[in-house]
């Protein structure tokens, strides 16, 4: 059944943003699809979508929010000692209230839910949508400039899982889960004839797969420090490599030298690999081998080998009527010619034969010395070539060396990349141990993972022999290829057809800009750069996840900070008649600077009444907005702010941040 979620308004009370009561609902009882909510910075924009996301996703009480984040959100007028952040919502028909409730005090958050048959205490969505209630997916419909960033980097967040969880394409692995569980269950209930057996397999089996999941989470482990250290390396370097080339007549000899040590380096490992293939022949190790290569040779043209004739010639001769002497050729002569016709070499072994001498012809020549003689020059070239590039490499460590002695920041940086090579290397050793082949080690010692699959499944057969349950298990093993092959390929499947849309859409937004997701996995990979622009980077996560809502069955709100404030005016305009398209519902937040092509193109766009909200914090800058804003039918006051439901006041207000009037 297809997930309906939108959000019918909230309510923020005691908290570092101002008071206020949002209500998206119309006045003839609908819901506006578009929200525009004004609020400057430093109002407590980023706070108020900071605690929308946590009173979604369940994310406070996770321990992600220490005493400290807890007290930072508290109300600075009269500290008051609880603070809440109520969100109401329809999920499919279903009313739901969450609200994530502060103890300034204590430094402790809690949550309350109500649905069904009443309030409870916790996070505790109704079942359906708990999949989209998670920190990691609500980041995708609670959207912001940063997480634009963050879907073009590895290390931050997985893209194919917003995938996967809004196709559902993720409840396969569930299913093969299942299967498992099952059959462990069955093979549970068995009596074997030997309990004592029976037991030692299973304890033997269930300590394999404890093994596994240890080992795939050390090697996750590494992999993910790893990336990090080598993200720092990389960091590292380039400040090391520009550090060592301020100065232009400095910096030309640095580059001139990094050239050079780069071609010499190339050259003289291209020297090497062809004396490595010239050291595979013999004759070039020792006169002595030229010698009795030659010798053979010899001896083969002494005795005329190979034949000129072929056994095939004769065993073709004895199927005919004559003989090429013009004799009849019988039946006794016929079993002659074919007895003898084996004394001579057959037409493969002629060709090898011929090869053979060819070859050596060519390997040896006329001098049984000169492939050893040439064998020394080619060593002799490697040496030199190797002097030359050890020579660079030490002119340009000097020339780098004299910078890290005259700037501390730079000879600091080099012990850091130092340090950083060496744990890389550690942990790639680290690594190295989980692709061992090696079966000497009992399984408490052995970290190849490849080792301890196969050494669970042949515990998995002999469970099964001895509980008589081997028929299930290879039923098992299918039906689960046959949900891992679907998994796979669905996901292969649907993340090109979206990567291919989302392109489509990115030609639409950015005709002249030339960028491309070549592919979609932790991240988005963008064809032949890493990175954009802000607005293009933007540009690029409003395809992808206009893509994902455009394509999916379910309809969840989308709710953006800063919608257009890092993209140019046409792209502005693009965006703005773009978001319509994308969901039932969009709520955005946006400065007086970010309306200008946007908001226009927006309610242009739109299919029925676009709800602007103005929302501020009570003081001496806003004075003259708040004496207009108690003259209108749509102001709602409270101790620290307003909230105006008015277009023409949403459109006159000019206020950046709360700090600068304009």
């Amino acid at each position: 059944m297809p997930a309906v979620m939108q959000i019918l308004g909230w309510t923020a009370t005691g908290l570092r943003c101002p008071d206020h009561h949002v209500d998206f609902r119309s006045q003839t009882g609908g819901l506006h699809s578009t929200s525009l909510v004004q609020m400057p910075n430093g109002t407590g924009k980023t706070t108020t979508i900071d605690l929308l996301r946590a009173t979604l996703s369940g994310s406070a009480t996770d321990g992600s929010w220490d005493r400290e984040t807890i007290r930072g959100l508290q109300k600075r007028d009269g500290r008051p000692s609880h603070g809440s952040f109520e969100v109401r919502l329809q999920l499919n028909e279903q009313l739901v209230t969450i609200i994530l409730n502060l103890d300034f005090e204590n430094g402790r958050a809690s949550y309350k839910t109500t649905h069904g048959k009443g309030q409870s205490d916790g996070f505790h969505p109704p079942r359906d949508f708990q999949r989209f209630l998670t920190e990691t997916f609500v980041k995708f419909f609670v959207f912001d400039g940063e997480l634009a960033k963050d879907l073009l980097d590895p290390q931050q967040v997985r893209a194919e899982t917003v995938v996967e969880n809004l196709f559902q394409i993720n409840s396969l692995p569930v299913i093969k889960r299942k299967v498992l569980e099952y059959w462990d269950r069955h093979a549970s209930k068995v009596k074997a004839t030997e309990e004592k057996g029976l037991s030692q397999r299973r304890n033997r089996l269930s300590k394999l797969r404890d093994r596994r999941a240890l080992l795939i989470s050390q090697r996750k482990q590494l992999k993910e420090e790893r990336g990090r250290l080598a993200a720092e390396l990389s960091d590292r370097a380039e400040f090391y490599d520009r550090a060592t080339k301020k100065g232009e007549a400095h910096g030309q000899r640095v580059a001139k030298l990094e050239s050079r040590c780069a071609h010499l380096s190339q050259k003289a490992r291209e020297e090497a690999t062809d004396l490595l293939d010239a050291m595979r022949n013999p004759q070039a190790l020792s006169p002595f081998f030229a010698q009795k290569l030659y010798d053979l040779k010899t001896g083969l043209d002494r005795v005329k080998l190979p034949e000129s004739a072929a056994r095939e010639f004769f065993e073709e001769l004895s199927d005919e009527l004559e003989c090429i002497c013009g004799r009849p050729i019988d039946d006794e002569v016929r079993s002659v010619i074919q007895q003898r016709a084996h004394q001579y070499l057959g037409s493969d072994d002629v060709s090898l034969l011929n090869s053979m001498k060819s070859s050596i012809h060519e390997a040896v020549g006329e001098s049984r010395t000169a492939p050893e003689e040439e064998l020394l020059e080619r060593i002799a070239a490697l040496e030199v070539s190797v002097g030359k590039d050890r020579d660079a490499q030490n002119e340009l460590d000097q020339l780098r060396l004299e910078v890290e002695q005259a700037d501390p920041a730079v000879k600091e940086a080099k012990e850091h990349i130092e340090r950083l090579r060496s744990r890389i290397s550690i942990i790639d050793q680290k690594l190295d141990q989980f692709n061992s082949k090696s079966e000497d080690e009992k399984d408490e010692r052995t970290f190849g993972i490849k080792v301890i699959e196969r050494r669970i499944s042949e515990a998995e057969q002999r469970l099964a022999e001895i509980t008589e349950t081997r028929d299930l298990r290879e039923k098992r093993d299918i039906l689960n290829g046959i949900i891992e092959g679907a998994y796979n390929n669905a996901r292969k499947g649907i993340l090109a057809e979206v990567r291919d849309d989302a392109n489509q859409r990115i030609h639409e937004l950015l005709p002249n800009n030339n960028i491309t997701i070549s592919e979609i996995n932790r991240c988005l990979k963008l064809k032949d750069q890493e990175a954009g622009s802000m607005g293009e980077t933007l540009s690029v996560a409003y395809a992808f996840l206009a893509t994902l809502f455009d394509r999916s069955e379910h309809r969840l709100p989308f709710v953006v900070d800063s919608p257009a404030g890092a993209i140019d005016l046409d792209v502005r305009r693009r965006i703005g008649e773009l978001i319509p398209t994308l969901t039932s519902q969009f709520i955005t937040f946006i400065i007086s600077t970010e309306r200008n092509g946007f908001v226009p193109s927006l309610k242009k766009a739109s299919n029925d009444e676009v709800q602007f909200l103005t929302i501020f914090r009570k003081g001496p800058k806003t004075k003259k907005y708040e004496d207009e804003a108690r003259q209108l039918d749509g102001t709602v006051e409270t101790s620290d702010g307003f909230m105006i439901a008015d277009e023409a006041f949403f459109n006159n207000f000019q206020m950046e941040s709360e700090e600068v009037a304009i």
